[in-house]
């Protein structure tokens, strides 16, 4: 059903010794990134993590589609390695000198030097730098001993040239007046604020309490912070209900993720998802999860290595950490508005983040994603040519959006009705990951509604995005005290979530199982008979070699890839088939 047998990426060239296997190469660095003059000396520390086969992981998708949720020793038992690659790799290290391995299941984590990762892995690191970002070390290929790829699946970050973005863009600043006058319209027009989401879609849960034992948790990653002050600002002027009742969202800090609330450091992207996550998910647990991405690296003993940024991505580090949690502390809800364009990403490394989520959602975690805000372009900066050195045309999709256990999240305009698909809500196929059974009636519907649109751009036979929208333009957001006006979908996903940790408040309390992955459910005919099928809307175009512009995704009846199935205008319907269901 989803890619998640073991896989290597070739990369055979003269001269490669017998004995030795390319495990990963690049053939094109993404566009953005420039390799830099100055070389690493051999001494710089850095750390390598060896990711460990999982000779079990191939039972995931079954066990998810059963809807049995799983405990934490059932899904450890999943991706579990063999014990004789658990040995076979930790000699390989000490017979190359290194001893300060650390073995963490599935993962073997190693702090060594560029000169000793280079002989390990037969490969030369070089300093690269996407845009004003900060050094990391990186190469274009390396080989490990062909006996050991039966044990290992790949070694991270050494080809990981990918860019996580948060999916915000900024509109013109808001005046207190435009506030006043704008905040409250039940249609949202012309910007949209925390009490207006509540009303147009009719979201009126109420607890006997406000109490939830609900968990809905907010990834917080590219040293972006959530602001108190800010939260209750905006909650002051839309919500004062919230601050009455002495609503409030808690901090999980992830290696080393901090939890800055001085002046001027709150994040665009943590606030937006946090003030709109809260406003809709009141009275649900909040919890944000700040995961750092930059800043100093740490060791094994959680402790400062000198000399070398960190440039770790997030996604695995959350996930990780995630998995760490017994079941009682795992967030029911999590919400992820961080994408990047498929391309940018090693296969393995996906494939290994996506089988992470797959793990979650096996214990009954809903992860929601932003489907990205460049339409056919995937993220905002990505160029539609593929990058295997062939530089072929194609429309582009992200990730981990692109994951099927994802819910991908579009997002449609304000101030319209019926709404229209919003021209930035990325969407298309994967190139990673095939095509689902309960995808598959409604995306073949889609094909033959595009009567050739695009053909030839994309692989009609693969996963398609997003799965579904809510509103995600113009959204008032309170960013050091200041009104902006923010879209993307990373304003629609959070909002989507809310609604999710909603409908699981209401099922805890009936004595049912939390949702879980979702989905299977979307695409059923009970759920999508209540949402609102937009028609309207077409995404943002590629643009091609010689300048050539074809269209983006257009909306059609049924699923499409702007938009998916569909939006919950209803949220009393939407809720009631969810809460009734196994």
């Amino acid at each position: 059903m989803v890619l998640l047998s073991l896989f290597t990426t070739a990369c055979a060239f003269a001269g490669l010794a017998a004995s030795a296997v390319c495990l990963e190469k690049v053939a094109t660095i993404p566009d953005g990134w420039k390799l830099l003059h100055e070389a690493p000396e051999p001494w710089t520390p850095m750390r390598i993590s060896i990711a460990l086969r999982q000779p079990h992981i191939h039972e995931l998708p079954s066990k998810i589609l059963s809807a049995t949720l799983l405990a934490q020793e059932d899904v450890e038992s999943l991706r579990q390695p063999a014990p004789e690659h658990v040995h076979q790799v930790t000699k390989w290290l000490s017979d190359n000198g290194i001893t300060t391995a650390q073995v963490d299941h599935d993962w073997v984590h190693v702090t060594a030097t560029v000169g000793a990762v280079d002989k390990l892995l037969n490969t030369k690191l070089h300093r690269y730098r996407f845009g004003n970002g900060k050094d990391v070390l990186r190469a274009t290929e390396y080989r490990i001993p062909d006996h050991l790829t039966s044990a290992i699946d790949f070694v991270h970050p050494v080809v990981n040239f990918m860019t996580p973005e948060h999916q915000v863009s900024f509109a013109p600043q808001l005046g207190a007046h435009q506030r006043r006058r704008h905040g409250r319209s039940v249609a949202c027009s012309p910007y949209t604020t925390p009490d207006c989401i509540n009303k147009l879609y009719g979201i009126n849960y109420t607890t006997p309490d406000d109490q939830s034992p609900v968990r809905f948790g907010i990834a917080g990653f590219l040293d972006q912070w959530a602001s108190y002050a800010d939260m209750h600002q905006n909650f002051a002027q839309s919500r004062p209900d919230l601050v009455e009742a002495g609503y409030n969202f808690s901090v999980e800090s992830i290696n080393g993720g901090e939890n800055k609330q001085d002046a001027g450091t709150a994040g665009a992207e943590a606030n937006l998802d946090i003030q709109y996550g809260m406003a809709v998910g009141f009275p649900t647990n909040v919890i944000f999860y700040s995961t750092a991405g930059r800043g100093e690296k740490l060791d094994d003993d959680g402790k400062p290595v000198t000399g070398e940024l960190n440039d770790n991505e997030p996604y695995l580090d959350l996930l990780q950490y995630l998995a760490k949690k017994p079941d009682n502390e795992l967030p029911h809800v999590l919400s992820i508005s961080y994408a990047d364009d498929e391309f940018t990403m090693p296969q393995p490394y996906a494939i290994r983040v996506c089988n992470e989520i797959g793990l979650l959602a096996a214990r009954g975690v809903s992860v929601l994603g932003g489907s990205g805000d460049g339409g056919a372009r995937g993220g905002r900066n990505a160029t539609c040519h593929s990058r295997d050195g062939l530089n072929k045309d194609m429309t582009i999709s992200t990730f981990p959006a692109s994951c099927p256990w994802v819910t991908s999240v579009g997002a449609v305009n304000n101030g319209e009705e019926p709404p229209q698909g919003a021209e930035f809500s990325a969407g298309g196929f994967s190139n990673l990951f095939p095509r689902p059974d309960w995808q598959k009636e409604a995306v073949e519907e889609y094909i033959g509604e595009l009567k050739g649109h695009l053909k030839g751009y994309y692989n009609p036979e693969m996963r398609a995005t997003p799965d579904i929208s809510v509103l995600g333009t113009q959204f008032d957001t309170v960013i050091n005290g200041v009104d902006v006006s923010v879209k993307g979908t990373s304003a629609s996903t959070p909002v989507l979530a809310a609604m999710i940790a909603l409908i699981n408040d209401a099922r805890l309390r009936q004595g049912k199982k939390a949702l879980g992955w979702l989905n299977g459910r979307l695409y059923s005919d009970e759920v999508r008979s209540v949402l609102q099928d937009i028609t309207h809307g077409r995404s943002l175009s590629c643009i091609f070699s010689g300048g050539q512009m074809p269209g983006g995704w257009p909306a059609t009846k049924g699923y499409d890839a702007i938009t998916g199935v569909g939006v919950p205008n209803n949220f009393q319907k939407f809720m009631d088939v969810l809460v009734n269901c196994a």
